[in-house]
């Protein structure tokens, strides 16, 4: 049974700030249910994580492309993203990426490797590229629990026309070490929206927003204790100190003995 809970949450901001005389656009070798928009290649650059670019070829997408356009050159080393599909019910499910090429119109090109993780990942570049036409080429995958697709979240190429994926954080909201006598695990909330409950040996991937007097937490499955996926957190005063109240009912007190 799990006693303990830590809570650090950051406030997010995703936007990006694409040149408005220069917008990317964005097209794929395949994708999903051509006829869905819901795996369109235009969601891995819209700043949204529970939208993802899902390739649509036989088997694990090995070789399947995303194209990324300019009007004018944008020279960029470093890129960022988030691997997978940005759902985090449907990260493990789907196929994340494990090796991918980045490549243009020159003919530059390297091969980067990614980790297994829904967290946003900072990639630096050997050389700088600058170029109008930019491939993201699928090479090796990590395997996914319940399909063969492999999707991409977000991605973003760091240059002062292309924008970032993220901006500093603003406030911390609470962080401390707590106690309780429920099984809810502890829970690291990162400054990307992207948390996981649990530890090492058993975690469960979410997502979270801030709401200002409230952050809510969207996990990867149902939680027994509280019987939903959707944990609502939300900080109260109290004479006894800091309290975090979750769905109104669960009540987690600071432990100050940090046992």
């Amino acid at each position: 049974m799990f006693k303990s809970i830590i809570i650090s949450i950051i406030l997010l901001t995703l936007p990006l700030f694409a040149d408005k005389q220069n917008p990317p656009s964005l097209s794929s070798s395949s994708q999903l249910a051509p006829k869905s928009k819901n795996f369109l290649p235009v969601f891995a650059m819209d700043g949204k994580l529970k939208t993802s670019w899902v390739e649509g070829a036989d088997g694990d997408g090995i070789g399947e492309s995303l194209l990324i356009k300019y009007k004018n050159p944008i020279s960029f080393k470093t890129i960022s993203l988030y691997n997978g599909y940005g759902d985090p019910k449907l990260w493990s499910s789907n196929n994340r990426i494990k090796k991918l090429k980045v490549s243009d119109e020159t003919g530059l090109e390297e091969i980067v490797s990614l980790k297994d993780s829904l967290s946003m990942q900072r990639i630096d570049l050997k050389k700088e590229f600058k170029s109008r036409e930019v491939s993201l080429t699928i090479l090796e995958v990590y395997k996914g629990s319940k399909s063969e697709n492999t999707a991409l979240a977000e991605v973003a190429l760091h240059s002062d026309q292309a924008g970032s994926v993220l901006l500093p954080a603003k406030n911390t909201w609470a962080i401390g070490k707590w106690k309780t006598e429920s099984n809810i695990a502890k829970i690291n909330l990162h400054n990307d929206g992207t948390c996981e409950m649990g530890y090492e040996t058993a975690r469960m991937l979410c997502t979270w927003t801030d709401k200002g007097d409230k952050v809510i937490v969207s996990l990867e499955a149902t939680l027994p204790l509280t019987n939903t996926d959707i944990l609502e957190l939300k900080r109260k005063n109290s004479p006894d100190g800091n309290v975090i109240e979750i769905n109104g009912k669960f009540l987690f007190l600071e432990n100050k003995d940090e046992v």
